[in-house]
């Protein structure tokens, strides 16, 4: 995933994972993929869902997303990981690829809103909002790629490994995301050959 406003959250990495307790997660990724980028009235959104397997070997989807909102003192930062049913995604053929999900009903996915305080340094979190999340993608060819490399994303309440081996074209992006519509935004979709994602959450 690409974060956005990357040296704001730095600043607070630290401060982020001391506080709170990591969650560790470990994510197989095999098959179909998809990564949204879009930036909707001040408030930018990444995320991706794949399909893989879990530690047993049972097939699973997993949805990974984050959310970024300056403010006059800091910022707001939202992230959500977590599995979601494999029906969701639909698409054999990176071509076109649609998600469809109410997280609102699933209890395995966990979400976090956090502020954040430049002036005080300070970060006070709640459970984040949950909703109908409906994106659908389709392939430019813009550029492709076959990816094969080691990338670390670090947010303030989370930090994620990536070890990559997948083939991924370029893709516009539209439909809605827990109440923010998503107009022209840009991301990729391909097939992942056995990428491992490595989450430690702070909340």
């Amino acid at each position: 995933m690409k974060a956005m406003t990357l040296v704001a959250m730095l600043l607070f990495t630290s401060l982020a994972m001391s506080a709170q307790s990591n969650t560790h997660l470990v994510i197989n990724e095999d098959g179909l993929f998809a990564t949204a980028d879009a930036s909707i009235d001040g408030t930018n959104l990444v995320a991706q869902v794949a399909r893989g397997t879990d530690a047993g070997g049972q097939a699973t989807t997993f949805l990974v997303y984050a959310t970024f909102v300056s403010t006059p003192d800091g910022f707001i930062e939202t992230f959500g990981s977590g599995t979601i049913p494999n029906d969701s995604l639909q698409g054999n053929d990176p071509a076109h690829v649609v998600l469809d999900v109410d997280t609102s009903q699933l209890t395995t996915v966990l979400a976090t809103t956090c502020t954040f305080n430049f002036v005080n340094f300070t970060e006070s979190c709640v459970p984040a909002p949950a909703g109908l999340i409906h994106l659908e993608w389709r392939q430019t060819k813009f550029f492709t790629l076959h990816n094969n490399s080691d990338t670390q994303e670090v947010l303030a309440q989370a930090r994620i490994n990536f070890h990559e081996l997948a083939d991924t074209a370029s893709a516009a992006t539209n439909g809605s995301f827990i109440g923010l519509d998503v107009n022209n935004g840009g991301g990729t979709v391909g097939v992942n050959h056995g990428t491992e994602v490595e989450i430690f959450r702070s909340n």
